[in-house]
């Protein structure tokens, strides 16, 4: 992770379109002191190692996860693994965060958007962003929506997905917060079909996030690990 660059590309050969994935990240010193006076969590504002190791894990996986699925990445930040999703063939993609996150989401959709040659997408909340595929024989329609974890009337407004994507986003949090993150995920996933992919990497205290896990087990079962080269480790439903 990187704190000193604008902007983080991400390529592979397995991305449809033309050229990488490019997203703005925060680096206004002043713009980040001033969320983390009002309270808010700035972590969100950039690109961890966690993502582009995840998102190499999609790319090497992306007819088997990705391609015309409905997609959903939660606690999406820049919105680098869903714009990476878009790009490998799924029907749909919508970016969530929180409300003070999605200024930063919008321009990342815009930006890509535009580079791929598909101006019709506005970035307001809702409002539908195009991504073109490689052969220009289709599309991923992309949307910004807010979703705090467990607000039970965002969730249902954002209704339920093929894969829900989740990215490095358990950072000192407690346990509330883990529980209803683990909820999040269940509710978004789609009843028997729903795939969910969650990547952790540990950073400090591993039992400060036991809570989450224990959630992850009661709501999921059994989930599949995967070690990533780079970033951590995965977890796949």
């Amino acid at each position: 992770m990187n704190r000193n660059v604008e902007v983080v590309s991400f390529s592979h050969q397995a991305l449809r379109g033309v050229g990488a994935v490019r997203v703005f990240q925060n680096v206004d010193p002043s713009t980040f002191e001033n969320i983390a006076t009002a309270g808010h969590d700035a972590t969100a504002r950039w690109v961890w190692g966690a993502a582009t190791a995840t998102a190499d894990w999609l790319c090497e996986r992306g007819m088997e996860w990705i391609q015309g699925k409905r997609v959903v990445e939660i606690g999406a930040g820049t919105g680098l693994l869903g714009l990476v999703a878009a790009r490998l063939g799924a029907s749909s993609v919508t970016l969530t965060d929180l409300p003070t996150e999605l200024p930063l989401l919008r321009r990342n959709l815009a930006a890509n958007v535009t580079s791929h040659g598909a101006g019709e997408g506005a970035c307001a909340d809702g409002v539908e962003g195009t991504d073109s595929s490689a052969d220009g024989g289709g599309h991923c329609d992309v949307r910004v929506e807010a979703c705090a974890w467990g607000d039970e009337q965002a969730l249902a407004a954002l209704g339920t997905f093929d894969v829900v994507l989740c990215s490095d986003v358990l950072y000192q949090n407690d346990e509330n917060t883990q529980g209803a993150l683990a909820r999040t995920m269940s509710r978004l996933s789609a009843p028997r079909s729903g795939r969910v992919l969650f990547s952790y990497h540990f950073r400090e205290n591993i039992i400060a996030d036991t809570p989450f896990f224990q959630a992850v087990e009661g709501l999921f079962g059994d989930p599949v690990q995967h070690t990533v080269a780079g970033g951590g480790g995965g977890g796949g439903g």
